[in-house]
């Protein structure tokens, strides 16, 4: 598939990400042989049936931004999309001894950052460009018509329509940005409530004075460690990213839906019952759940046949 921008037909990853422009040939192609579907006419826009790797992407963001020379010879906006399975934030120099931190959400509506930040400070973050040429990347960027074909097709998807009956690309990014806001003002919220640390442990048996506290010789509370692991130490990544593809708070909209989530955990290999017990609880679907449910059953079996 072709790379050019100049092409007229958009390419969309089996998740709905952007993923190339392709030449109406190659489009038709994929359409007849059932590699993908029309996901819409104004831009035509296609989406892949199946999962594309993940490092395809990443490779092609990495080759797009390794001359940062060139990129920012010429002032112009800058756009950005997060492509990590998490909130991610970049430190950018706005004046000496100040920087100005952004925080991108854990969503794939890309931002026009030259909105939020000065080109300067973008062209000056070594954070920036960190998180762009890390591997894997955290970030990526789009290029205009690459923006703008993203909230076209999110448009499409919502039934915002201009008052020609076309996508309204521009109440798709209004949408976009309010939800950010709100996201970002929900952090500050949270983060003003409580600066206090969290204990290290907790009292999970008292001792028999008063108010729990030890009280015979040699008495002592018992205690419990605290510290967690993180959901990504143990679960797949992939898993993690499908079902925050999933979440209950997303608009409907913007929910992966049920038949492609579906292939796209089935497609993941090496699932372990952690794994498994994740989709169960955060696999929004009734039919996802009960798919995890069989299969969790089913590795238990086996693992209780592997151990006899």
């Amino acid at each position: 598939m072709s790379k050019s921008p100049n092409q007229d037909v958009v390419v969309l990853d089996s998740e709905k990400r952007f993923l190339e422009y392709t030449n109406p040939g190659m489009a038709s192609k994929l359409l007849k042989e059932g590699k993908a579907k029309i996901f819409s006419k104004q831009p035509f826009t296609i989406k892949l049936m199946h999962a594309v790797p993940i490092s395809s992407i990443r490779s092609k963001t990495m080759a797009s931004t390794k001359n940062f020379t060139d990129f920012f010879k010429e002032e112009r906006d800058i756009y950005v999309q997060n492509i990590a399975n998490a909130q991610v934030s970049c430190e950018f120099p706005i004046a000496p001894n100040r920087n100005e931190g952004v925080l991108f959400p854990n969503s794939r509506d890309p931002i026009n950052l030259t909105q939020q930040v000065p080109f300067e400070a973008i062209k000056q973050s070594m954070d920036f460009r960190k998180m762009l040429n890390r591997r894997p990347p955290a970030l990526q960027l789009l290029d205009q018509a690459q923006y703008e074909s993203y909230f076209a097709s999110k448009a499409k998807s919502m039934g915002l329509v201009d008052n020609e009956g076309n996508p309204d690309a521009d109440a798709a990014i209004d949408s976009a940005e309010e939800k950010r806001r709100r996201t970002a003002d929900r952090n500050f919220r949270e983060n003003i409530t409580d600066n206090s640390p969290e204990p290290i442990h907790k009292v999970i048996e008292k001792g028999s004075g008063p108010g729990g506290a030890p009280m015979k010789l040699g008495e002592r509370q018992r205690v419990e460690s605290t510290d967690v692991v993180g959901e990504d130490e143990i679960i797949n990544p992939r898993v993690l990213h499908l079902c925050n593809q999933v979440k209950s708070e997303l608009e409907e909209a913007e929910r992966m839906p049920a038949s492609e989530f579906l292939e796209s955990v089935q497609s993941i290999p090496s699932l372990t019952l952690d794994d498994l017990e994740y989709i169960r609880s955060h696999g929004y679907y009734k039919t996802v759940k009960k798919w995890a449910k069989t299969e969790s059953s089913k590795l238990a079996t086996a693992n209780e046949e592997d151990n006899g």
